[in-house]
């Protein structure tokens, strides 16, 4: 029998949309439960409301508000004021579901990944004080407050796939404790320090979501009352290096899904010094080639090339991106760039020397440079790069699938090969698959599984 004729969609015409279920969604402005005033380093406890019924949080519509107000003047770095968040965890009834530290320095590699320099000199500017440039952010005057709104979804909650609404009808709330990053770390001056970083007016503004008692009871009834969420989450690992040409670092990753593996240079100098961007500041660092090893087994099978404009590497950052062929990808990543003019310290008058190219993916340093801090022999600027671990059945995160690699009593070991090498921070971001379900037949608590 012969397959029928198919229809064009041109000449389909469809009924009148049908009623969505019957709900409200409002507006909620939730404060810190430890306080109303912090500075630099403290950390802000912010608890979900629970026992909530048929109530949720669409976490595409939330954002954290802050009013700073420095005592001196400075930069932030390119990530704006994502850069004041240095750690983020996610905990309830005891329980950790989510523990992050440079949780700023993920956010500064996925804003450059999937931003424009428009949207940082534009809509990113008013929320959060990035900018087009090259490395850093809005100018803070001394003594003037600025309010700041950053949106608040990295982490598993706000990485479900695909996208979920949380319940708040658990019987233990939810609480986010974020960690502010210190002012060495947050800022840039090549001045005097600032001497305070106060924060005030933090809250957490999101939008709930409240279904009528008997939309409630069909949702409950198609789940079972199980509410799964598959959902991504990062952990974070680092090593230093020095001068070294090659560098293997066991990355103790036990996860049943691993994703993919971000792997981002900061040259150590830079870090803990408010003289420098020390959050942004990706350097290449003589890296050659590199792999990565689980129980032995080579991702990819043949070590990633790192030369030239770093196309290999970069095509390896978008395999795991799920972005290559992509081609209206909207990023902050630039060609590299030589220069024969010297600058030196800070880099911020990389801006006059780069004339308005934004986040070069590699800038050559000239001869007897000191870019960053890192020395003549080094490159820098946006360098990122990653190894994807998803198999090809995946169709970009957004199945129900685990279709990563399991590293459970595995070892995962990183091998890179470098040339002209100065000391340096290896962060590896490694993302990975997570089940977060809420039994309410059960014990009604939210629980992770990786």
């Amino acid at each position: 029998m012969s397959a029928p004729d198919a229809m064009s969609e041109s000449l389909n015409y469809p009924q009148q949309k049908r009623r969505a279920v019957a709900s409200r969604s409002y507006r909620v402005k939730i404060s810190p439960s430890n306080g109303q005033n912090f500075t630099a380093g403290q950390t802000v406890n912010i608890d979900l409301p629970s026992n909530l019924a048929g109530t949720y949080v669409n976490w595409n519509q939330c954002y954290l508000k802050m009013k700073t107000t420095l005592t001196g003047a400075a930069s932030l770095d390119r990530c704006g004021a994502a850069g004041f968040i240095n750690r983020v965890q996610c905990m309830t009834a005891g329980a950790q579901i989510f523990d992050l530290p440079n949780w700023n320095v993920l956010m500064t590699i996925l804003m450059d990944g999937d931003s424009s320099p428009a949207y940082k000199a534009g809509v990113g500017n008013v929320l959060m004080g990035t900018n087009g440039g090259f490395q850093g952010g809005e100018d803070l005057a001394d003594g003037v407050a600025r309010t700041f709104c950053v949106p608040f979804v990295l982490h598993p909650f706000g990485m479900s796939t695909p996208h979920r609404l949380q319940p708040l009808f658990s019987s233990s709330p939810v609480q986010f404790k974020i960690t502010l990053e210190s002012i060495e770390n947050a800022l840039q001056t090549a001045g005097t320090p600032p001497t305070v970083l106060a924060f005030t007016e933090v809250e957490l503004v999101c939008v709930f979501t409240e279904l009528s008692p008997g939309a409630q009871a069909q949702v409950d009834q198609m789940s079972g009352g199980v509410y799964n969420v598959l959902a991504s989450s990062y952990q974070n690992v680092g090593t230093t290096m020095g001068a070294d040409s090659a560098v293997t670092a066991n990355l103790g990753l036990s996860v049943s899904s691993l994703e993919r593996i971000i792997v981002c240079h900061r040259p150590t100098g830079t870090i803990n010094d408010v003289d420098f961007y020390s959050l942004g500041n990706r350097a290449k660092n003589g890296l050659q080639q590199y792999s990565i090893f689980i129980n032995g087994e080579q991702y990819p099978a043949r070590p990633v090339i790192v030369e030239n404009k770093g196309a290999e590497a970069l095509s390896e950052y978008l395999l795991s991106d799920h972005s290559l062929v992509n081609f209206d990808k909207q990023s902050s990543f630039n060609v590299a760039v030589k220069s024969n003019a010297s600058y030196s310290g800070n880099g911020t008058d990389g801006a006059s020397v780069i004339a308005g190219v934004a986040q070069p993916y590699i800038i050559d340093a000239p001869a007897g440079a000191n870019i960053g801090g890192i020395g003549a022999s080094s490159d820098i600027g946006s360098f990122i790069t990653a190894v994807e671990l998803e198999t090809g059945l995946s169709d970009g995160r957004s199945q129900r699938l685990y279709s990563g690699v399991s590293t459970i009593s595995s070892t995962v070991n990183y091998r890179g090969t470098y040339s002209g090498a100065a000391a340096c921070q290896i962060d590896f971001f490694a993302q990975f698959t997570v089940l977060l379900s809420l039994n309410t037949r059960g014990t009604n608590v939210w629980a992770v599984s990786v």
